[in-house]
């Protein structure tokens, strides 16, 4: 179970990289103000819930004696190449491409909650809605929705725990 959390964070540590490219470098000439804003406002709920979700996840790790590296170079490059790939995306193919891409690690996820036994149940659970979350962030941007509110829900959920 240690390395299932483990290979988790080291997600999470990917995921705060790729996002935060995205935050940085993504810009769209046919977007208006309103939308550039709404975007910037979703890279940094994605961050956010990324970075929470690290936070909890170093929590058990320490607890279970397990090492972590938040600065671990590897994931970081990887996630900085992987969103340099897909930067210049326009935005409707951008989304349906992340749609597409989180969603086999919603499953796994949720499988991995299935599995898990009782005392890493709230571990796995953490897990598996964060990464629900997002795939559900996506899904809504598809439709043409504001996927923040969900990614908020996520992060008022995590935050008062």
């Amino acid at each position: 179970m240690e390395t299932r959390i483990h290979s988790a964070y080291q997600g999470e540590v990917y995921g705060i990289s790729f996002f935060t490219y995205f935050a940085d470098h993504y810009s769209d000439a046919s977007a208006n103000v309103a939308t550039e804003n709404a975007r910037e406002a979703l890279w940094e709920a994605l961050v956010l819930v990324e970075a929470l979700t690290a936070d909890l996840l170093e929590e058990t790790l320490k607890a279970r004696g397990v090492s972590f590296d938040r600065n671990d170079q590897e994931m970081q490059q990887k996630g900085v190449e992987d969103a340099h790939a897909w930067v210049a995306l326009p935005w409707n193919v951008l989304v349906d491409n992340l749609v597409h891409w989180v969603a086999p690690w919603e499953l796994k996820y949720r499988e991995w909650l299935d599995d898990a036994p009782s005392d890493f149940r709230s571990t796995f659970l953490l897990i598996a809605e964060q990464e629900t979350a997002i795939y559900r962030c996506w899904e809504a941007e598809q439709r043409g929705e504001s996927g923040v509110d969900i990614l908020n829900d996520f992060i008022r959920k995590y935050t008062t725990i």
